[in-house]
């Protein structure tokens, strides 16, 4: 694989910092809607940098349902906060919840380049920042915001980070995101959809609309770019 192939903001930096043959240590795949990369608690021994799609971190409850606290697109790297923290294992279980391409890196190769590089320490500050004023703007959404306008600010999110305007993914993925019953993911749908903003088709969604979306998102797509955009 050729860098030029590689769409992850955060690879650039490390590839220039670290050895030639980093690049080869890289293995890049597809990865499916409904795929899960890794479970709780298991060891940390990778980073996964994705290149197109979605890539859903949720915490499980006791009963076992799941519910997402974040969300990782080609801005950022799934466990690179936890590695900088000197986590060991993983504290949530990472699933592919829109289909595209990414990128592991053994987090081995990538010690001496974390731990010395003040360019990778600031990266790795500044991923800090957006997950956390990710998550504070997660919770604000869930509070105050419909099923419907969540639904449309996640969907343009997820196009800003896909390769199509089609998304592979299902209702029950979306309502496992959220953490609400099928049949309130399913209205949400069906609103979005009376409005012109989407179509939808068997395990997937497609934005046929963008402007329509955008206006039936919440306040929290426009704090995403701003977050997205501290690189």
């Amino acid at each position: 694989m050729t860098s030029h192939t590689l769409a992850n903001s955060l690879l650039e930096p490390i590839l220039r910092q670290g050895p030639g043959a980093l690049l080869d240590r890289l293995l890049t795949r597809p990865i499916n809607s409904g795929e899960v990369l890794f479970e709780s608690g298991a060891p940390l021994i990778h980073l996964i940098f994705p290149h197109s799609g979605v890539i859903s971190i949720q915490a499980i409850l006791n009963d076992g349902r799941a519910i997402e606290r974040t969300s990782v697109g080609h801005e950022d790297a799934v466990g690179i906060v936890e590695h900088a923290l000197g986590l060991k294992s993983t504290p949530c279980r990472a699933v592919v919840a829109v289909s595209g391409r990414a990128s592991w890196l053994p987090i081995d190769d990538l010690g001496a380049i974390l731990s010395s590089c003040d360019e990778m320490r600031e990266v790795i500050q500044k991923c800090h920042l957006r997950l956390l004023r990710s998550l504070i703007q997660s919770v604000a959404c869930a509070s105050v915001h419909s099923a419907s306008q969540r639904l449309a600010t996640w969907l343009l999110r997820a196009v800003d980070r896909s390769d199509s305007c089609q998304l592979d993914i299902t209702q029950r993925m979306l309502a496992e995101i959220f953490g609400l019953r099928l049949a309130t993911i399913s209205d949400a749908c069906a609103r979005l959809h009376a409005a012109g903003a989407i179509g939808q088709g068997r395990g997937n969604l497609t934005i046929v609309n963008r402007e329509q979306l955008k206006a039936q998102a919440c306040e929290c797509y426009d704090h995403w770019l701003e977050i997205r955009h501290l690189t």
